[in-house]
């Protein structure tokens, strides 16, 4: 497959961080919990003990350097872990993803793939092997209690990440964020701002100082985004994120990391999240003749919209134009979207731009009033959208007990939307009443718990782990290193779209070990 300007496939995968609390033991921190929950997988998945587990690698980390150049960027040592606590805090998993404690709580990131839907799949994998690590520690150690939470937001003033990486080609990514950046303001960011209107998780009130007042926003992570290009991902949280770490040959490549969204419990808005922004930064790399939608202000806008959907959001050529108008134009633009020659299309798009005509339609109808009542939803929006089913839900508590919005059981309950136990979350238990739409099976996604896309490295590497996990001393996105006695061999994976199961899938079937495994490659390399 061509790797030439513009013919990459739109590679995704999203990092998931998660809130966790615990019970039971006070010595027990979410820190030494987290790392509870890595290993007590890591053992029971079979990539080794933990004294034998494959290192995480951190040697293509580059957290504090910036895509703007040396100015933007950070002097910072790197912190050196010893074995030991390299592999308390990180598992490569043989579905291809990667599970470790991030700071003090656990984060999953899903393997590679091709398509908005296989993303879906595998992040709900991953809420399922944090769910079977759960129930394992419990038999271990039944007076521990561990609750997971896929939200952003604990009503506390912290902001948990849902990040998203996207692949582009290298030269036109910093054509239009770097070079050109008014490239991407004029299509990206309108799109990335306005999107909460159908991505945003919902969440009941606001916990940031200087954030507008509000009983309900349509957004969690809204009111925590504070500049519109930045390096850090803890405070002063950007639209565009711009460190420089793409996990792939960076004379090719390059990976788009956005940190402005919410983790999405339905399956529906999860998709057209994804897709939709596949779609867009397809338009984007190659130019497509666009209307300039640039804000005048995006962050602002984007807090604004989080707290009313329907305000006019002032543009910089002087036009106020509402989210959902923004949202109509783009999506105008992405149907008559002709892709050039040779270029990979989005995976399903059709499917992608009906389901995001559908989510505006359905918008356009929806009626709320000034108190925050779902007063019709004709295209019943509350099985598809988060935020809406969140409403429609919390509406229903509040009519029940007569409370007001600054009830402080509405917050139990806006958490409780996102504990990811099947049999205590909300999401959960409204779903098993069929009150969502599902895009995806249950063996879909448990199809991904041990498997990893097949059209991607992730293959490659969920492979090596299957079938070597002894023979592997480190592992990370790029490479794989065996050990094998006398020397270390390395095995790079710098194309994000190579490594897929029609490359290699014969030839891991038929090997027995990681010796003939690499003397087998070499000798289809010099072929």
């Amino acid at each position: 497959m061509s790797t030439t300007l513009n013919h990459i496939p739109k590679i995704v995968g999203i990092e998931q961080e998660y809130a966790i609390k615990t019970t039971g033991s006070p010595s027990l921190g979410p820190f030494d919990a987290s790392c509870l929950l890595v290993n007590t997988y890591a053992r029971h998945a079979g990539v080794g003990q933990d004294a034998t587990r494959p290192l995480w690698d951190y040697g293509h980390e580059t957290p504090y350097t910036d895509i703007r150049g040396p100015l933007f960027s950070k002097k910072a040592s790197r912190s050196i872990l010893s074995d030991r606590e390299n592999r308390l805090i990180n598992a490569a998993l043989p579905n291809g993803a990667r599970l470790y404690t991030d700071h003090a709580h656990p984060e999953y990131a899903t393997p590679e793939c091709r398509s908005a839907i296989e993303v879906v799949a595998c992040d709900k994998a991953g809420e399922q092997i944090l769910c079977r690590s759960m129930a394992w520690a419990r038999r271990s150690a039944p007076e521990i209690g561990i609750t997971l939470f896929k939200n952003n937001s604990d009503h506390m003033g912290h902001s948990y990440g849902c990040h998203e990486n996207y692949l582009m080609d290298a030269k036109a990514h910093d054509n239009c964020l770097v070079g050109h950046p008014e490239k991407a303001l004029a299509l990206l960011i309108p799109f990335l701002v306005t999107r909460q209107i159908y991505a945003g998780a919902g969440k009941v009130g606001n916990e940031r100082k200087n954030a507008p007042a509000a009983d309900f926003q349509l957004a969690q992570r809204a009111e925590f985004i504070e500049t519109l290009f930045g390096l850090e991902t803890m405070y002063s949280r950007s639209l565009i994120n711009t460190r420089a770490e793409h996990h792939a040959d960076a004379l090719r490549f390059r990976r788009l990391h956005l940190i402005l969204g919410d983790a999405n419990m339905c399956e529906f808005a999860g998709f057209l999240k994804i897709g939709a922004t596949q779609i867009i930064l397809q338009m984007l790399e190659q130019q497509w003749e666009i209307k300039d939608l640039t804000l005048a202000d995006p962050v602002r806008a984007m807090q604004q919209i989080a707290v009313d959907a329907n305000t006019a959001i002032a543009l910089q050529d002087g036009r106020r134009l509402s989210a959902l108008q923004i949202q109509h134009i783009l999506h105008e633009q992405a149907v008559s979207f002709e892709g050039e020659k040779d270029t990979e299309p989005i995976p399903e798009s059709n499917r992608i731009l009906d389901c995001w005509q559908t989510a505006l339609e359905g918008l356009e109808k929806l009626r709320i009033s000034d108190e925050w009542e779902i007063l019709d939803d004709p295209l019943q929006l509350s099985r598809r959208l988060d935020w809406v089913l969140k409403l429609w839900m919390i509406d229903r508590f509040r009519r029940e007990k007569k409370c007001l919005w600054d009830d402080s059981r509405l917050r139990v309950l806006d958490l409780q939307y996102h504990n990811i136990d099947p049999q205590q979350g909300i999401f959960y238990r409204l779903q098993q009443q069929g009150l969502t739409e599902r895009l995806l099976s249950d063996d879909q996604i448990h199809g991904f718990v041990e498997n990893a896309p097949g059209g991607t490295r992730a293959f490659f590497r969920s492979q090596c782990l299957k079938k070597f996990s002894r023979e592997i001393f480190m592992i990370n996105w790029e490479v794989v290193g065996f050990d094998h006695g006398d020397v270390h061999r390395m095995v790079p994976l710098l194309n994000p779209s190579k490594g897929t199961r029609e490359q290699f899938g014969e030839l891991f079937a038929n090997v027995s070990d990681s010796r003939e495994f690499i003397s087998r490659l070499e000798d289809g390399a010099s072929e």
